[in-house]
């Protein structure tokens, strides 16, 4: 499952670009990546972390919360798959805590291949919860918002 991308344009020809992407995808997983239009694309991700991984080799203070780090490295492919358990959520549980840790409560007939624990529901057996804990930015409604607004799932 790959996560999806926030295209933008630069003033960068797609070679420069390329020519300073890492030979090799800096992280392991990517919820929030920025890409290129260019094929293939040039991607950052933007998630914010406690710590960078090992693997980045630019990694700066947010400019959101300086507390957090986000890792400038680019790398020119498919940013790679969601670190989310879950890829969408309309039930969300989450922590006034920045970032925050999330839940999924949505009852689905099978869980995502990134959910560790999934658990038969208690209200119907035939379907399923993800129980993993997230920390990271809000999970985005499967339902679109006008749908919810009416009372629709």
């Amino acid at each position: 499952m790959a996560s999806s991308c926030v295209h933008e344009e630069t003033d960068l020809s797609f070679a420069e670009q390329a020519a300073m992407a890492a030979p090799k995808r800096p992280w392991k997983c990517c919820d929030r990546a920025r890409c290129t239009r260019s094929i293939p694309p040039i991607c950052t991700c933007m998630d914010e972390a406690f710590e960078c991984a090992s693997t980045c080799k630019a990694c700066v203070p947010s400019t959101r919360n300086p507390s957090l780090q986000v890792c400038q490295d680019q790398f020119v492919g498919d940013p790679g798959p969601i670190c989310r358990p879950w890829e969408c959520c309309d039930s969300a549980a989450c922590t006034k805590t920045d970032p925050p840790t999330c839940r999924c409560g949505d009852e689905v007939e099978q869980c995502a291949p990134t959910c560790k624990t999934c658990e038969p529901s208690t209200s119907d057996p035939s379907l399923n919860v993800c129980k993993d804990a997230y920390t990271g930015a809000i999970p985005p409604t499967c339902t679109p918002p006008e749908a919810l607004a009416a009372g629709g799932n």
